[in-house]
């Protein structure tokens, strides 16, 4: 198949950016530079993965899962249907986490998923002591394997963070929970909704995890301790009504991603 006859199917397959997945199959599967396939777009790939690969676009299962990786942070992750997938928009999360996070300190990545900010702080910020947790066996193996893969040290915890972390006592949080409301799960996208409920449903307003987090598992941090949380790009006001006047926070400030769009919230307690 060309390049343009790749990028047909994928269009016809309802994919959103069809000529930028066409160019991250043939790269994938041929390691060609991209200038190379640019410079001769009638060149027929006729490896039997491209169908292969097509046939599960089909069914509108993500690229990165059938790819098995994706790019976060400038680095390679491995990823699963049993974690969500990385995203550019929580990168402004890790940005400000590097920010603020100094040398020692613990440092906890809740609902850690694929692991790809816990294991991005830990290669960036390498004298940190991290733990990452999550509630799902299958996400933490992931995490475990990307945390193997960039050399970084961590504790992993199998556990719900709303009751297993009773004692723990951290610097910095981070957490990009579910906060999609139950009621618009089955209005996301075949390809959303590929990925794990469990990691995306954030109860009947989005935010059942968050208002744990701002409110009971403010205990979880130490005196003068820091939080980041992600939050969808319709949730600000919700956030702020979250933490106007709730007294175990000092202060806090809100965060937009290079869409424009608020993306997450450091909270100082």
């Amino acid at each position: 198949m060309k390049l343009q006859e790749i990028i047909s199917a994928l269009n016809s397959y309802g994919a959103d950016n069809s000529k930028e997945e066409a160019f991250l199959i043939i790269e994938e599967l041929y390691k060609i530079p991209r200038a190379k396939i640019l410079a001769d777009k009638e060149k027929s790939y006729t490896s039997p993965r491209i169908s292969e690969i097509l046939e599960k676009r089909k069914e509108r299962i993500p690229l990165q899962y059938i790819l098995g990786k994706w790019e976060f942070m400038g680095k390679e992750f491995l990823v699963s249907p049993d974690c969500l997938i990385p995203r550019p928009d929580t990168e402004i999360l890790v940005e400000k986490a590097l920010e603020i996070i100094e040398k020692g300190d613990s440092v906890a990545d809740f609902c850690t998923g694929s692991g790809c900010i816990g294991v991005s702080l830990g290669i960036y910020k390498p004298n940190i002591d991290l733990t990452l947790v999550d509630i799902s066996r299958g996400a933490l193996e992931i995490s475990k394997k990307n945390a193997q893969r960039h050399n970084i040290s961590a504790r992993f915890i199998l556990g719900d963070i709303t009751k297993d972390l009773v004692g723990e006592k951290f610097d910095v949080i981070v957490s990009n929970p579910p906060y999609i409301p139950s009621k618009d799960i089955e209005g996301l996208s075949p390809e959303v909704k590929k990925e794990p409920r469990l990691a995306l449903d954030g109860g009947e307003n989005g935010l059942d995890i968050i208002n744990f987090l701002v409110n009971d598992g403010m205990e979880l941090l130490k005196d003068n301790g820091k939080m980041l949380i992600e939050f969808g790009y319709d949730q600000e006001k919700s956030i702020r009504e979250c933490l106007e006047n709730n007294q175990k926070i000092a202060s806090y400030e809100i965060f937009y991603d290079y869409g424009s769009n608020p993306r997450c919230v450091l909270i100082y307690k």
